[in-house]
């Protein structure tokens, strides 16, 4: 139920605020996927962003912003969803990989994202965020970056 998922997001939220009372919060991006229809709820408290590979296209997945856990007190949350089909690949990233910027050029962003996803295509999926950060410190030109720069691939082959 896409309450139950929202609930214990914001159950989270509550023990990180009354642990830390906003002054550290997390980034988090919670999924359930219904095996049977490939159906995802998603929670989206914070920064990292999903990218679908499907059939050689990237798409990305722009969820409402919502508060990261523990940034506020009493912070509601809502679930969206969306479908995947077999043979999907979901990307999932942090900021500092989809903010990073090269020297005097533009963030890696959507672009250049898209283009290393689909480069990537033919790897398996554990293969991906090792390939994807290669491809970040490519662009970045041996700048140094201080933010996080996180990459989690998951194949979606549905119910078998």
């Amino acid at each position: 139920c896409a309450a139950v998922l929202a609930d214990q997001v914001a159950l989270a939220d509550k023990a990180v605020f009354a642990q830390h009372q906003g002054e550290l919060y997390l980034d988090l991006l919670l999924l359930s996927f219904d095996q049977g229809t490939g159906e995802v709820q998603v929670v989206d408290a914070g920064s990292p962003r999903l990218y679908l590979l499907r059939d050689d296209s990237v798409a990305h997945f722009p969820f409402d912003a919502q508060m990261p856990l523990g940034m506020a007190e009493d912070t509601v949350y809502t679930t969206q969803r969306f479908t995947v089909q077999p043979g999907d690949r979901l990307v999932f990233v942090s900021d500092g990989v989809f903010d990073a910027s090269g020297r005097g050029r533009e963030t890696f962003g959507h672009r250049s994202l898209a283009r290393s996803i689909l480069a990537t295509r033919l790897l398996p999926a554990a293969s991906v965020p090792q390939e994807i950060l290669r491809h970040l410190s490519g662009y970045r030109r041996a700048e140094r970056s201080e933010d996080d720069a996180l990459v989690v691939c998951l194949d979606w082959r549905g119910k078998d």
